[in-house]
């Protein structure tokens, strides 16, 4: 709520100097809140795998008929649905009263939702996988920190990736981190298919291979519990 009102005071003072275009002061309220939205509503899963393999509850768990890795990730998206209906409902009623007004074309917002499903879902394999760092590293929580980090600046949180340098924008649109933020985020902006369909297709690819890239690291992990005596 701090944020989305210093910022819907900061983009008043830009647009009324026409700084910004066409663009309305309140889309860009509407941009950020989604982009906001999709970041908090990620649960911690790294937290809760780093928590098991410092205690040696993963040891107990892994004999479970389910995975281990899937269950936590089940546990997440349970998390995820809960904290993302909240935030969502927080987000409007904060972005329609700091901004005063819909965006330019409300039907973006239905397209943005799917999209941001898949970003979070994105977002989740990846906090797994810091998790499982932790089998080889004690603290994950520096990862964590760049990871975060390189997600705010390439993901477009504060700024869409049009206001950003050329060469930084080409650096983004190759990261998993434009399509898991910015992607969705600038459907608010006006529903576009081409657009969406781009970013659909990445976000697609960029799941599969991050959950490639899970597995084989998860297989490593159990590998190495092993030839600890874990």
């Amino acid at each position: 709520a701090m944020l989305l009102l210093i910022f819907s005071r900061l983009w008043q003072v830009v647009f009324e100097r026409g700084a910004a275009g066409d663009t309305r002061a309140s889309d860009m309220l509407w941009y950020l809140a989604a982009t906001e939205w999709i970041v908090l509503s990620l649960p911690l899963i790294h937290l809760d795998i780093e928590e098991d393999i410092r205690n040696g509850n993963v040891a107990t768990r892994l004999p479970r008929p389910i995975s281990y890795l899937g269950a936590r990730l089940a546990e997440a998206a349970g998390a995820w649905l809960l904290r993302s209906t909240t935030l969502a409902a927080a987000g409007v009623v904060l972005a329609l009263g700091f901004g005063g007004a819909w965006p330019s074309d409300p039907w973006g917002l239905a397209w943005l939702v799917p999209l941001a499903v898949l970003g979070s879902l994105l977002g989740m394999l990846w906090l797994a996988l810091i998790g499982l760092a932790a089998f080889w590293v004690y603290d994950a929580s520096p990862l964590y920190w760049v990871w975060q980090k390189l997600s705010f600046t390439f993901g477009g949180l504060m700024l869409p990736l049009a206001f950003y340098p050329a060469w930084l924008r080409n650096i983004a649109e190759w990261t998993p981190f434009a399509p898991m933020m910015h992607g969705p985020a600038q459907m608010v902006f006006g529903p576009d298919l081409d657009v969406a369909l781009g970013v659909l297709l990445r976000l697609v690819v960029w799941i599969a291979v991050s959950g490639a890239l899970l597995a084989f690291v998860y297989r490593r992990a159990l590998r190495a519990l092993d030839v600890g005596g874990g």
